[in-house]
This record gives structure tokens, sequence and C-alpha cells, in this order.
């Protein structure tokens, strides 16, 4: 493997027999390109390379890019951001087409460097490629792409499967904090065949089937995940938290408390936040699990949960059921749009008029809820205007409690 750059025929500066102090003077100066071609050249280089002062940065590989991509990134102060990328290229020529075709976003961008590193499109030099960096940069690998559906070329299922093998196989990878997975009809080979536990998962497949997973997941969040989250998956990943945007049914819930409950399994959930199928109806979800209504206007605890943009928010609970555990633990059950407001803000009206339905509905001696809710919508003063009319906010009001209605949140203190 090399890199595109070649010596020029100009005189050679005899840089390693320079004292000491006068090669860390130098080398304070060099980015992180410079850096890994210099440790390229030879064992020697290599060696004073692993030993020079660098920037601080996480790890990225990004396999099934437009060329294989590894990216090393950081944040140079609060608010800045660099990432410098080396892509691997079967020739110069073809980097220079890149080069010519994405001029402004390959050379123009401050804030995303590329370098090209001369070398076949394989697992054998991407492997290799990543070797080499985590052994000059002594980085740890943060976060995995696989996007196989947002690239100028096709990966066929051998080559997919080398791949998984290479990071299934891979020693130095370990468990890796977040792996990104956007993918087409490769999106159950992925699933089934990745074994690396994950801190966060974000999924987001553009078709997908039922999977048979087999590695654990911290934090799971994924989009249109209907054919493919059911509680088997859920049941493998063993996760701390999750919020999916799933399908399930009051009786799929019910079963799913009664197992945690017993302690069957789920034993690591801190908070999931999962969709439903059908409204939630509290007596047909909750039957046989011993649940306790607690007063929304006294009872409010405090929990962190992610929010979308994966940014650790501190929120309140308010009310909702308590179900204990054989082992002690008190789970708490309810609604997000129902049940939670930021941190010491108190419950909206909405909230507080849903809890007197469901308190009302609890206590009845009917075995069901509902079947229809009707809605009474007050419009506030000032909430309407010419475009915003009173007409449109009842109708967006009903639609945000309808909504809120088919979610489910759990929490364990």
């Amino acid at each position: 493997m090399s890199s595109s750059s070649t010596i020029s025929n100009r005189t050679r500066i005899p840089l390693l027999q320079f004292p000491q102090l006068v090669r860390d003077e130098v080398f304070e100066y060099w980015d992180i390109f410079e850096i890994y071609q210099f440790s390229t050249l030879s064992k020697v280089t290599k060696s004073i390379s692993k030993n020079m002062k660098k920037t601080k940065t996480s790890m990225t590989l990004t396999p099934f890019g437009e060329y294989h991509q590894i990216s090393l990134e950081a944040k140079e102060e609060e608010r800045s951001y660099k990432s410098w990328s080396f892509s691997i290229c079967p020739s110069p020529e073809v980097w220079n087409q890149l080069l010519n075709k994405k001029k402004k976003h390959y050379t123009q961008s401050y804030d995303y460097v590329y370098h090209p590193v001369i070398a076949k499109n394989s697992v054998e030099s991407f492997g290799s490629l990543v070797e080499h960096i985590q052994d000059v940069f002594a980085q740890k690998i943060e976060q995995v792409d696989l996007f196989t559906c947002w690239m100028n070329r096709e990966v066929d299922d051998e080559e997919l499967k080398s791949y998984l093998n290479w990071f299934n196989g891979y020693e130095k990878l370990g468990k890796i904090s977040k792996l990104r997975v956007i993918s087409g009809s490769a999106f159950k080979e992925i699933l089934e065949n990745w074994k690396v536990d994950v801190g966060i998962l974000d999924a987001r497949p553009i078709d997908s089937e039922v999977c048979t997973v087999d590695f654990q997941v911290d934090h799971l969040i994924t989009q249109d995940c209907v054919r493919w989250v059911d509680f088997n998956v859920l049941r493998r990943f063993d996760c701390v938290e999750a919020r999916v945007d799933s399908r399930f049914s009051n009786q799929d819930m019910n079963l799913f408390l009664k197992d945690w409950k017993e302690g069957k399994s789920y034993n690591r959930v801190y908070c999931f936040d999962l969709g439903m199928c059908e409204r939630a109806k509290w007596k047909k979800m909750l039957e046989g699990l011993d649940a306790e209504l607690r007063d929304l206007r006294k009872v409010r605890r405090t929990f962190s949960f992610n929010d979308n943009r994966q940014v650790r928010q501190i929120w309140d609970f308010h009310g909702g059921f308590d179900i204990k555990r054989i082992d002690g633990k008190v789970a708490t059950i309810g609604h997000r749009y129902f049940q939670t407001t930021y941190e010491n803000r108190p419950p909206k009206p909405h909230m507080l008029e849903e809890y007197d339905r469901v308190l009302r509905v609890w206590n009845s001696e009917d075995n069901d809820d509902e079947e229809e809710i009707e809605d009474v919508i007050v419009v506030p003063e000032g909430a309407t205007n010419e475009y915003y009319t009173e007409q449109r906010y009842i109708e967006s009001e009903k639609s945000e409690r309808r909504r809120g209605r088919y979610e489910f949140m759990m929490i364990v203190w």
C-alpha cells in the first residue's frame, strides 16, 4: 500500500540525522496526513511517528462509501470540528477524475480533508490501512458506518460477507461506541452476521425483514422497524435504552411486561420508548401485573434520556403506573406525551386531562377502556393568528393526543 504522493528530485533533507530537539520542532507543524506519509517510509519512521505529538481524534470506519474511508475526527474547540479521511483509491488517475468531478467537496472544505491511499479496493487493503492507522495514532475505533445504499458502486454478497467477517474477527475492534446501518436489501444480511457488541445502534433500513441477531446493544435507535424489531430482537439486544417506532399491540406489551416482572429477560432495561399499532388500553395491557396508578399531580420523578439529536437531557416523569419486579425494582409505565416534561416543569393541561380520564377508567367496573375518546380542546388566548386559525389549532392538538396514546414509555428506577 502506498500514498499517492511521490518524492521529488530536489535535494533531500536528512531529517533523521538532525538532533531530536530539531526534529521535534519540525514534527510539531505536521498535520495528520504528513505524519501518516512519514510513517509508511520504514519501520524507523513508523516508530518515530508513533511517538509524535498528535491532535486528539476519534476513529470512524466507512467501508462502503465512495472508496473505502477511514476518518480521524477532532473537536479542535468547543464548537469546532475537523475530519481527516483516508480514501482507498485504485490509481492516481481515478483520484484525479474524482477531484475533477467533485472538486468543491474534496478540496475546498476546511472541516473535511481527504487524502488518497493508492491501493486495490479490497478488504485486505482496508484492514491493513486500519491496522496501520491504529498503530500510529493509537486510536480506538469509535464508530462504524455501514451504508450500502448511499454509494456509487454495488456491494455484492461475497464482498459484504468478507467485510463483516473482518469486523467480527478484528481483535482490536472491541465494543464500538456507535454502529450506523443505512441499508436496503443488505440490511438483514448485515444484522444477522454482525457479532460485535455496540454502544449505540442507529439502524435505518430502506427495506427489512425479521432478523435473528447475535450481539448486544446498549442504546437502540431506529426508524421503519415494523418488520424487523420484535421482542426476540429486543431480548437478544438486551438494551438499556431503546427508542423505536415499533408496532406492538396491547397484548404484546402485556407479555413483554410479564417477562420483565418475572425477571425472565430485559434485565438491563432503563428506558424504553416504543411505538404501538393501537391505542394503549391500560386495563388490557396491565392485566395480571398488579400495577398501581400514581397521582400525576403529586408524583414526579427525574430521569435522563437521549433526545433526537443524541444529546443527554434531564426529564421529569409525572404519575404513571408502577410495576414491581420480583427483585424489588420498580418500573413506571406511561406515555411520553402525557407523562414527561423538561426538568422542574409543571404538568401541562393536556396531561392533567388525560390523567383524570385514565383514573376514571382505571377505577371503573368496566373491563376495558373506552373504544373512542373525544378530546375537548380549549384554545388559549393568543394561540391563534390569521394563518394558524382556531380550527387548525384544535385539529393539531387532537392529532397530537391521538399520536401520544400510541406511544409506550417505561422507566426502571
